[in-house]
């Protein structure tokens, strides 16, 4: 904070003895310079699960599990580097994949009870090449939920509809051109005012030769259209790192993170080239401490400032084969799935970082042995993540009964923040990096 004017001081004096101290406080904050502008984040409220779900234990830990769906065909969250929860923390909304069809429902966590919110015709839905196909419906795996305006934004096809989670009113917003479509998945800004979304030309798939993919800012009040950047890559993954920054995935080469924002026009890669950084970063997940992340070319993973370009990465145990990153928005529960490779699960569990420890020995914390998933593609991944009161994780598993995955909630409550992580550690070339 800055000094106190010298012409307010005399002001100060003279109101001290008629103004109660918080009123005080408040004036001397409007005379300061550079006086905080910002709120701590209330906590979540606590999450309020109906008796209807049906309680078990995980296979080999014996942590309470908590069964969310059930049924025919297949149901799992929204991606996992966004939020499937409502702010409220009253529902979840979740695909449901069954009879050739893929819509989106919402479930009232409170009281088990389920709605579907769309009714999308759309005859391909399928995300190449990352998932199997489930016929008609949303496209898959790219539907987003505006929490600050209690929106679900799906795409039925090239059109783009917005669904109300709690009155269900539908809304078109926008119409992509018939040569593009909507490849990647997608995200909001933190404010709630902006939909950024990927559009390719259509057929694209990463991995090919593609021209002219763009991230595009919609702005839901002003219908506004912004292209943010253009690359010749069919990116896949848009995440917003702040209200102006957006995380982007991958370039065509190789896997690997990137940045675009709001006004430079420009997409620019991250890590890449970082004085002593080793491999490609797969999964990213924007932290409220920076980026989160996986190196399975060198069993390890890390931390990365996007906008300092600082790093600080740790191994993997040596068991560790294929994994993906779960999501803590706050950074601050370290938690991996564990599977034989992206797409083979004779090894399939859940591990949490305890404590880094460069002297005695890292700790892990194995969360479940492993646990078959059933189906194909992103649909046989746990993709886990944190509920918003820190006291699950939300995965994707197996149903022995009906052999179809479900969405199912695991006891966290008893962990403590990882430790050992923190950004005093980041540096540019990686310095403090813990390598065995």
């Amino acid at each position: 904070m800055g000094e106190i004017t010298a012409t307010a001081y005399p002001l100060l004096k003279r109101l001290e003895h008629t103004m109660k101290h918080t009123t005080i406080a408040l004036f001397i904050c409007l005379i300061m310079r550079h006086a905080p502008t910002t709120v701590a984040a209330e906590p979540a409220p606590q999450i309020v699960l109906s008796d209807t779900f049906r309680r078990s234990k995980a296979p080999e830990t014996g942590r309470l599990v908590v069964q969310l769906t059930s049924g025919e065909g297949s149901t799992y969250p929204l991606y996992f580097y966004i939020p499937t929860i409502t702010r409220d923390g009253k529902y979840l909304v979740y695909h449901r994949a069954a009879r050739g069809e893929v819509q989106l429902h919402r479930l009232n966590l409170a009281t088990g009870k389920t709605r579907q919110l769309t009714f999308a015709t759309c005859p391909d839905t399928q995300w190449r090449p990352w998932c199997v196909d489930s016929g008609r419906g949303v496209l898959d795996h790219r539907s987003v939920l505006n929490i600050v305006r209690g929106l679900v934004v799906y795409f039925d096809g090239n059109d783009v509809r917005t669904v109300d989670v709690e009155t269900c009113e539908d809304k078109h917003q926008f119409t992509l051109p018939e040569n593009r479509e909507a490849y990647g998945q997608n995200c909001t800004t933190p404010d709630g005012k902006w939909l950024i979304y990927i559009h390719t030309p259509r057929g694209s798939t990463w991995g090919k030769p593609c021209k002219g993919a763009a991230v595009v800012a919609y702005n839901f009040d002003t219908g506004e259209q912004t292209t943010l950047c253009r690359i010749d890559s069919a990116i896949f993954h848009v995440t917003a790192y702040d209200n102006e920054h957006f995380i982007v995935t991958h370039p065509a080469e190789h896997e690997g993170m990137m940045m675009t924002d709001m006004t430079s026009g420009r997409i620019v890669p991250l890590r890449d080239g970082d004085l002593g950084a080793r491999g490609h970063p797969i999964h990213c997940q924007v932290t409220s401490r920076g980026i989160a992340y996986e190196v399975p070319g060198f069993q390890l993973s890390g931390l990365y400032d996007p906008l300092a370009r600082r790093r600080f990465e740790f191994p993997f145990p040596e068991h560790f084969e294929y994994i993906h990153t779960g999501r803590d928005p706050e950074g601050r529960l370290w938690f991996y799935e564990n599977s034989s490779d992206w797409d083979k699960f004779d090894v399939h569990d859940m591990y949490a970082l305890v404590r880094l420890d460069r002297e005695e020995g890292d700790q892990w914390l194995r969360l479940t042995g492993t646990w078959p998933t059933y189906g194909g593609g992103q649909k046989a991944h746990f993709h886990p993540q944190l509920t918003p009161d820190r006291r699950w994780i939300m995965f994707t598993g197996g149903d022995p009964e009906t052999r179809t995955s479900h969405i199912f909630l695991l006891d966290v409550s008893d962990l403590k923040e990882s430790q050992g992580i923190s950004s005093q550690l980041l540096s540019p070339s990686g310095e403090n990096d813990i390598i065995r």
